[in-house]
């Protein structure tokens, strides 16, 4: 109902002024560009920055939650909570 189109397989090549730059699977291929303002990112189940560390320094306001932000213990109500609140604060 409300136009949410879900994805898998993705590979998350790039951000820039055009959108998010993706592809599907390890051969990478069906390179798209989503027409994006904001892109949040759940991923993975270690706490790795990079992203957000080079984002902060071209001056990209990010918020890291869930496993992002403490990989120690696995919270999937804590992180759903801090995804809603986020996305309810943009």
């Amino acid at each position: 109902m409300k136009g949410v189109e879900q994805l898998k397989g993705v590979n998350y090549e790039k951000v820039d002024d055009a959108g998010l730059h993706i592809t599907f699977g390890e051969e990478r291929t069906d390179a798209r560009v989503l027409d994006v303002e904001t892109v949040i990112l759940c991923t993975g189940q270690e706490s790795v920055r990079d992203l957000d560390e080079a984002l902060a320094g071209r001056g990209v306001k990010t918020h890291v939650i869930g496993g992002a932000a403490l990989a120690a213990e696995l919270d999937a109500k804590r992180a759903i909570r801090q995804g809603t609140e986020v996305a309810a604060a943009l």
